[in-house]
């Protein structure tokens, strides 16, 4: 039987026998099925930010340090962790299930990326029949 290619583009290739991200192959017929997941993003730089903001401000409460220092430092740290909280998007992926269990194969920021793996595969699950 020919090899058929469904998708390939950026290190990804789908066809009726083989998935290749960039250096990983599965073989198509191990894959037993195919489906989208979510990473959610973990914040952690973000919370660490606003930890300490909250630390200062509470430190300029105290007055443990004069000049208002901590108040301003407190506020750029919360500001900081603020931005990095909503900057952080989460990624998306492909989950293939095999015999083996459940593989995170490709992850991806953009959505539609996933989406066209995930038709190509399934195109390939449908084609072997």
């Amino acid at each position: 039987m020919e090899e058929k290619v469904f998708f390939n583009f950026d290190g990804v290739t789908v066809s009726n026998s083989r998935f290749i991200v960039r250096s990983q192959t599965y073989a198509m017929q191990s894959v037993t099925s195919v489906k989208p997941g979510i990473v959610e993003p973990k914040h952690g730089l973000a919370i660490l930010f606003l930890f300490i903001g909250f630390l200062l401000l509470i430190g300029e409460m105290l007055e443990l340090y004069d000049a208002g220092v901590l108040l301003i430092a407190g506020a750029v740290a919360i500001v900081i962790g603020l931005v990095a909280w909503f900057i952080e998007k989460p990624r998306y992926s492909v989950i293939l299930n095999t015999s083996a269990g459940e593989h995170h194969a490709l992850i991806s920021e953009k959505k539609q990326d996933i989406e066209h793996v995930l038709q190509a595969l399934n195109q390939a699950i449908v084609s072997r029949g």
